[in-house]
């Protein structure tokens, strides 16, 4: 995973757009990985792309690659990183174990 994430910093670097182009490239990224998700539950209207659970997979691989991309563009900062990914899982992990 770490080299993963070290050539995606790589990638981020090189990558031309700027930060607008980029949060619009993750929207539309989105976008395609919501129509991929009806497709893969033959949502009425969506049915006809016949998009399988591998296309809403790949769809969200896009999602990441992207997100991280405009964060390494923000912060090249590891432990930063860390730092907040540990945050906001803390928090996800409390709003799950809420419901219960």
């Amino acid at each position: 995973m770490e080299q993963l994430l070290k050539e995606i910093k790589l990638l981020s670097e090189r990558e031309p757009k700027t930060l607008e182009q980029m949060a619009l490239k993750l929207t539309e990224e989105v976008g395609e990985t919501s129509q991929a998700v009806l497709s893969y539950l033959k949502a009425s209207g969506s049915d006809y792309k016949q998009l399988g659970i591998d296309d809403v997979k790949e769809e969200c691989i896009d999602v990441v690659l992207v997100a991280l991309a405009i964060y390494y563009k923000l912060s090249e900062d590891e432990e930063e990183f860390q730092k907040l990914a540990s945050k906001k899982l803390n928090k996800w992990e409390s709003k799950i174990s809420y419901k219960r």
